[in-house]
């Protein structure tokens, strides 16, 4: 546990904090018109609030902590006359330059001028490289998640699992920041955040990514930061919304691009009637009823069955259901992915400098993986619940003119369940213990290749079954004399043993022995397939057979049937016994020798010409049997998809089996955070202070392979028996930071100069005995870790349309913290990878630079570029652990990206606004993921010892979002045409250069010499071209406002590939013959080789 005195001490320092909520300002210059000097004591407030502040000696003001919106601003003063300045809009960290030029009263009364608030193309106080975008913005385009938002940045690019990378860094260095609160789960690995992240444009007031020189406050972040603000609601108004989209038209042949998908969401927002006039009086607080108090509440559920959907590869026979999930007492239909959100944002103003809001949001995802192994067992394919809630209460207020403060306690809790499938309750999952042990499985040994157990013939055993008895065999055994020698044969089985009769007649007796139910006529003691019964009950018991890995091929009959020449079947046994039955030899019609070789041929004999046969093939001529499924021989179709599967490792698993691995994973973490910070105009230095300290309490239970029993080392998970590989444990770290940043104008120069210390604790007295379990040594286990890291940032204007900029910043991150504590259990010795109690920190020292040019009032340039190197990234090493060589997580790894960006940005004035971007960038390193150097341990190729291009390496990168909106307030003409109003029109465009792949030493004209290493990521796969449009049509009906919406993802239907086989450089085969590439088998043919295709939405929206 942390010290009671660091603890006392981070509460007297006082609430400080790590993560800000959004909140902007304006500040400007007053000046008088005909003197142009500052107006002193000039009134500069906010309309309709209580904000505002009075000009100093130069005319200037600063007016902080608004949130993000569009105000209007007041300018008042005895002898001038009043200015409004309308359409003013704050955005979270950033500042707003209003100044005004007032003129002096002709009269008493003098006159109100209203202006219309522009925006300065170019933020001089701006020393980052952030963009924000506003609900306004978000609610036009293309996008339904945050990572979707996140792709139209300049810099930032994504792969086919979501995961998001910026400026060349890995994943998982991005902190999400929703209303001031980190999300995301520290354990990291599958419950890391930002893939899908389910907050979408309904909700959020505005979205902020900054890049680069982040803030002091921010941290435990080496690539970039995105900041979400939520909605909440008006104090003047109640506010309805509701949104329907789908892509099911309710008609296949309209369905060609669906996948399934339907979206609702709603809101309500407005003042709240019933707190201020029914409980605070009746908790005798009714002088508090004028007070200002909103709430928003907001849900959504978003349900479809994947880009991919296992309908459109599957047969009747092995359909997917997904059944239902309760929700509020209701059994909603689930399909394969479903999303589950709502939220609640209340604020209350008791006083007029002091604000609390109180957030709670809850999200729930339950999805099917999508594996293309489980293409014919979609029942058994994995299910998982990933669901992350957050209560925070947030409190700020202004102590004087010149400071305020703001507080934040928070509550998250992030859990994650991951099941195989349980087809008897679709979209539930099977927990260990409903897995037979492997122990208990039984099988037999397909004699004759039928592909079903055939059971030995009944036998009468009259006598001693001899010494088979007691082998792992049971049941009575089929005793007969041979050749002098005994055969034992029971069930397959065969033991021979000399010196025995039956009998003493002096003679062999073949085939002498028990007597036995001849059940197919043939004369002679079937055996049947043998069978290993562990229950001893003599049968094959269904429930017994495994249901592992199995991807047998399907039975067929090899070659066509001989049927035999014909015969008269005098005593009816359905066989020809020469010397009773009737076979005719002569030269007439009645002759049945059909090959004249003077004797009856029958099914068994060599097939020869003319003896009859059934053509199974069709081909017309007699075929034989080859080893080999010919096409039109007939087959048992096990998984009815009216094709031959061939089986093995490259192939689809059985109906109802599993991949080998079959995990069962759980893990829950609750994080509660105290957080707070300072602010402090002293004349031009803008001084910012801020401390936070967290709590992680997390529990982590992951088994593989469930069905094989544990006899590894106890670790204290449930189900203790299960599993070959476990990994358990809990434990409850503590993380903290202290910042300090000045902000200071000196002239035209705008300076940010800070500093941030992060620190991590663990109780290492309670790691060493669990050390010791584990057989990891005693050696040093660190209780403690901390960083200091300096961030400055520069913005100077060279002219009054253009600017240079500058930030330098040191960034850490903790690794994830599974990544420290994975144990050393396991019931077989395999090279798995162990955590590292010691990991330290990951580094980051990145530097940028830019001019921003303002080319008119509209039309900005962005040049910008940026080096970063990376340190201690984490990666595994070989150690020496309990006697063993194992694997486990180092900081040993680095990296380093440089990159140029071009953005064109059009603002204002017009119809037709957006961004056009263009980036050229590299991404190098030794490793592209934490566990590089395992995977070579374990294919048997050397470590890396030089750089390479990083997966995510994409050298060029065009990014363009255009929107066109014209509002219900004009009458727009084309050509002179009149064309109609209220409605908007917004495109996404991405163009990217193929990323690297390493391909294999069978690669086409691939020339290495004896002993050399293939170079990683040497080759590229095929570029990357989608464009995604959204159109909507407003208008006004019963005194309501719809919207009618049009949503095309990937209008021109790209085949954009994902994935590439390493040993041919294509998407569609992996069949590379001596350098020959053909066509690829239907397990080659993965669909999420391939990006998405084109999807058609339609929807509704209402708003009152």
């Amino acid at each position: 546990m942390i010290p009671l005195t660091v603890l006392a001490l981070l509460i007297v320092i006082g609430p400080v904090n790590l993560y800000a909520a959004a909140v902007g300002q304006i500040k400007g210059t007053i000046t008088d018109k005909e003197t142009g000097e500052g107006v002193v004591g000039a009134s500069v407030s906010i309309a309709g609030t209580s904000f505002g502040a009075m000009t100093n000696f130069e005319g200037k003001y600063t007016i902080r902590r608004l949130e993000p919106g569009k105000y209007t601003v007041k300018i008042s003063h005895l002898e001038y006359n009043v200015v409004e300045v309308t359409d003013v809009e704050v955005k979270s960290d950033l500042t707003v330059e209003v100044s005004q030029i007032l003129d002096k009263k002709v009269t008493d009364i003098g006159e109100v001028i209203t202006v219309r608030g522009e925006v300065d193309i170019i933020d001089k106080f701006e020393t980052s490289h952030q963009l924000t975008i506003t609900k306004e913005q978000i609610m036009t385009q293309p996008v339904t998640s945050v990572d979707e938002l996140l792709t139209q940045v300049a810099g930032v690019v994504t792969n086919a699992s979501g995961e998001i990378f910026i400026r060349g860094g890995r994943a998982g260095e991005v902190a999400y920041i929703v209303d001031g609160v980190p999300i995301g789960d520290p354990l990291g690995g599958l419950g890391e955040a930002g893939a899908n992240l389910s907050l979408v444009s309904g909700s959020i007031q505005e979205f902020t990514v900054i890049k680069d020189g982040f803030d002091p406050e921010y941290g435990n972040a080496l690539s970039g930061i995105v900041k979400i603000t939520t909605q909440t609601g008006s104090k003047d108004n109640t506010r309805i919304n509701f949104q329907f989209i789908t892509d099911d038209f309710g008609n296949n042949s309209l369905n060609k691009y669906s996948r399934n998908n339907d979206y609702v969401r709603a809101s309500v927002s407005g003042p709240d009637p019933i707190f201020k006039n029914k409980i605070l009086p009746a908790l005798g607080l009714g002088y508090m009823a004028d007070k200002e108090f909103t709430y928003y509440f907001y849900g959504e559920v978003d349900k479809d069955d994947g880009i991919y959907q296992y309908e459109s590869y599957d047969s009747p026979l092995t359909r997917r259901n997904y059944g239902s999930f309760n929700l509020f007492g209701l059994d909603v239909p689930e399909r394969k992915n479903n999303k589950y959100y709502w939220m609640a944002n209340l604020k209350f103003r008791p006083l007029q400098n002091l604000k609390l809001i109180f957030s709670y949001k809850d999200s729930q995802n339950r999805w099917t993986h999508f594996n293309w192994s489980y293409r014919y067992s979609p029942n058994t394919a994995p299910v998982q619940v990933d669901r992350w809630k957050s209560a925070s209460l947030e409190v700020s207020q202004s102590v004087s003119r010149n400071m305020n403060y703001e507080a934040v306690i928070s509550y998250t809790k992030n859990s994650l369940n991951r099941r195989p499938g349980d087809p008897a309750s679709p979209g539930h999952g099977l927990d260990p213990e409903d897995f037979m042990l492997n122990t208990e499985w039984e099988d037999y040994d397909d004699r004759n290749g039928n592909g079903v157990y055939d059971p030995p013939e009944p036998i009468i055993n009259l006598f001693p079954d001899t010494a088979s008895y007691g082998f792992d065999f049971t049941g009575p055994a089929y005793t007969y004399g041979e050749s002098g020698l005994i055969e034992i044969n029971q069930q397959g089985g065969t033991f021979t043993f000399s010196d025995f009769r039956f009998n003493e007649n002096g003679i062999i007796d073949n085939l002498e022995g028990e007597p036995f139910i001849d059940l197919n006529g043939n004369g002679v003691w079937d055996q049947g397939d043998f069978l290993r019964d562990k229950n001893g009950n003599g049968i094959l018991d269904e429930g017994r057979v495994s249901r592992i890995n199995n991807r047998d091929p399907e039975v067929y009959r090899d070659g066509d049937s001989i049927v035999g020449e014909p015969y008269v079947d005098i005593n009816s046994n359905n066989l020809y016994d020469p010397g009773i039955d009737l076979f005719v030899m002569s030269v007439g019609a009645d002759n049945m020798d059909y090959n004249d070789n003077g004797k009856h041929d029958g099914p068994l004999d060599p097939w020869e010409p003319g003896i009859p046969y059934i053509d199974l093939n069709g081909d017309g001529v007699y075929s034989p049997p080859n080893a080999r499924y010919d096409q039109g021989e007939p087959f048992v179709d096990r998984n009815g998809n009216g094709a031959y599967d061939y089986g093995g490792s490259s192939n689809f698993l059985n109906p109802g089996n599993y991949d080998e691995t079959a995990v069962w994973h759980f893990r829950s973490t609750d994080t509660y955070r105290l957080e707070g910070k300072v602010f402090w105009q002293l004349g031009s230095h803008e001084l910012k202070g801020g401390i936070s300290m967290e709590s992680n309490q997390f529990d982590y239970e992951e088994i593989e392979k469930p069905y094989y029993p544990y006899s590894g080392r106890e670790d204290g998970g449930p189900y203790p028996g299960r599993g070959s590989f476990r990994d358990m444990f809990e434990y409850e770290p503590y993380r903290g930071s202290v910042y300090f940043r000045d902000k200071l104008e000196y002239g035209s120069m705008i300076a940010s100069l800070g500093f941030r210390w992060d620190f991590f604790l663990q109780d290492r007295y309670g790691l060493v005995d669990v050390a010791k379990n584990d057989d990891l040594g005693s050696g040093t286990i660190l209780g403690d870790r901390q960083k200091f890291s300096p961030r400055i940032g520069f913005s100077y204007p060279i002219s009054d349309k253009a600017k240079i900029h500058f930030n330098y910043g040191h960034f850490f991150q903790l690794p994830s913290l599974e990544y420290m504590y994975k144990r050393n259990t396991s019931s077989v010795a395999q090279n798995v990878v162990i955590g590292n109690y010691n990991l330290d920190y990951q580094k980051t020292i990145q530097y940028s630079f830019g001019v921003k040019y303002a080319m008119s009032e509209n039309y900005s340039l962005d040049v910008s570029g940026y080096f970063k190197d990376e340190f201690d990234k984490i990666n595994s090493a070989q150690v020496r652990v309990g006697g063993l060589t194992r694997q486990q997580y180092q900081n040993s790894d680095y990296g380093r990206s440089r990159g140029f960006e071009l953005t064109l940005e059009k603002r204002g004035g017009g119809y037709v606004n957006g961004q056009l971007s263009y980036v050229y960038a590299f991404a190098f390193g030794k490793a592209s993921q934490t566990n590089q150097n395992y995977m070579s341990d374990f294919e048997l190729s050397r470590e890396p010892l030089s750089e390479a291009a990083l997966d995510n390496d994409i050298r060029h990168r065009i990014n363009a979002n255009i929107q066109v909106f014209v509002p219900t307030s004009v009458k727009p003409r084309l050509f002179g045409i009149p064309i109609p109003n209220g409605w908007s029109l917004a495109m996404n465009l991405i163009i990217e250069s193929g990323r690297p792949f390493t391909p294999d030493r069978s690669f086409p004209n691939l020339a290495l010499t004896t002993g050399e290493d293939i170079q990683r990521n040497s080759m590229r796969k095929p570029g990357i071209f989608n464009v995604d449009v959204r159109f909507t049509k407003d208008f006004e009906f019963v005194g309501l406002d719809y919207s009618m919406i049009m949503w095309v993802e990937n209008i021109f239907d790209s085949r954009n590939v994902n994935t590439v086989y390493s040993n041919t450089g294509r998407p569609d085969t992996r069949q590379n013959q001596s350098q020959i590439i053909k066509g690829g088998t239907p397990y080659d043919l993965n669909p999420y080789n391939w990006d998405y295709g084109r999807q058609i939405r339609l929807g509704i929206e209402v708003n009152l």
